[in-house]
């Protein structure tokens, strides 16, 4: 385990520069392309090359485009926004802190599963969250936690799946917007044809500009959002595995069958709450009769050592049986 949380940060952190670099050939080659596509109706409008080199701004092409450009500058700006919150979200130390885990690891050491509640509580993960489901049925047998944590890690992950599927649907829209401005600029392109001819080439050459703008410009939003939907999907399934692996090693070694019908989570907060806080316990009764029922776990209900009748932390004697108990 800690070698792939230890490599997987430096993994993550060159892709993500490699990811940077292509949007931003991207951009440069978009503006490239765009400033070859409008030379040719400047040309054709009899300004010298020199002239148009120094001309033409981003802004001029950008305009030549036409209004498809604003709709595709909306998509382009939120294409940009999920790459960002991806990049940021979906990490490892984000899924399962180091410090979260090291602070189980020592909850679980000493059976205290309403201390390791409590730090899953305290900050909101997807380790966090899908520990403290199955933590909260802990008292119901080792299927009922196991099916919690199954369910509530496949809840946790499709809220990123979701958000890294907008890319996917990103690269498909894209470049069908960028085909609607195509066929517009060839609408407009004819109609200059059969309403004046070939007498004025700068309309003609202006519409043509707008069908290559267009379509450029759709290719090239919808080609880095395929790319990093992969590339993203395929980081979110490694981060989600590793953190069910640290939840497993952690659940492997708890006693379900010692732990029947005991409480963790909000209800004994709750009792908890209403009282004094009780120590970790730990049963005083002969080797023979000392059956350890969650004995490091704070006010939690226990089994009585003596006729295993269940019995709250910290009660002098058992209800069922009258022996006197000692808790250290």
């Amino acid at each position: 385990m800690k070698n792939h949380s230890s490599s997987l940060p430096s993994l993550h952190h060159s892709s993500l520069v490699s990811a940077l670099a292509l949007l931003a050939f991207l951009a440069f080659a978009s503006f490239g392309l765009a400033q070859e596509a409008a030379a040719p109706a400047a040309a054709a409008g009899g300004a010298p090359p020199a002239e148009i080199q120094h001309a033409r701004t981003l802004w001029d092409v950008i305009r030549e485009g036409g209004w498809i450009m604003v709709p595709l500058a909306f998509i382009s700006m939120w294409c940009l926004a999920l790459i960002i919150e991806c990049a940021i979200r979906i990490r490892l130390p984000n899924f399962a802190p180091a410090d979260i885990i090291r602070q189980l690891k020592e909850a679980f050491g000493e059976e205290n599963y309403q201390q390791a509640w409590r730090v899953c509580k305290a900050k909101s993960t997807f380790l966090t969250n899908v520990l403290r489901t199955g933590l909260e049925r802990i008292g119901r047998g080792r299927t009922a936690c196991e099916t919690a944590i199954a369910d509530h890690s496949l809840k946790e992950s499709m809220i990123y799946r979701t958000k890294v599927s907008y890319l996917s649907s990103i690269g498909v829209v894209s470049p069908m917007v960028g085909l609607l401005g195509t066929v517009t600029g060839m609408i407009k392109a004819f109609h200059t044809l059969g309403s004046g001819g070939i007498g004025d080439p700068s309309k003609l050459a202006a519409a043509i500009g707008e069908v290559l703008v267009a379509t450029a410009t759709g290719l090239l939003v919808a080609i880095p959002a395929f790319f990093l939907y992969y590339f993203f999907r395929n980081r979110l399934q490694s981060v989600v595995v590793l953190a069910e692996d640290v939840i497993n090693q952690l659940m492997v070694d708890v006693k379900y069958d010692e732990l029947q019908g005991i409480k963790v989570g909000e209800s004994l907060e709750a009792e908890l709450a209403g009282g004094a806080p009780v120590a970790p316990v730990a049963a005083a009764a002969p080797a023979d009769l000392s059956k350890r029922v969650s004995q490091a776990v704070s006010g939690v209900t226990v089994n009585c050592p003596q006729c295993n009748a269940p019995i709250v932390a910290g009660a002098p004697k058992c209800a069922s049986c009258g022996s006197e108990l000692q808790w250290s």
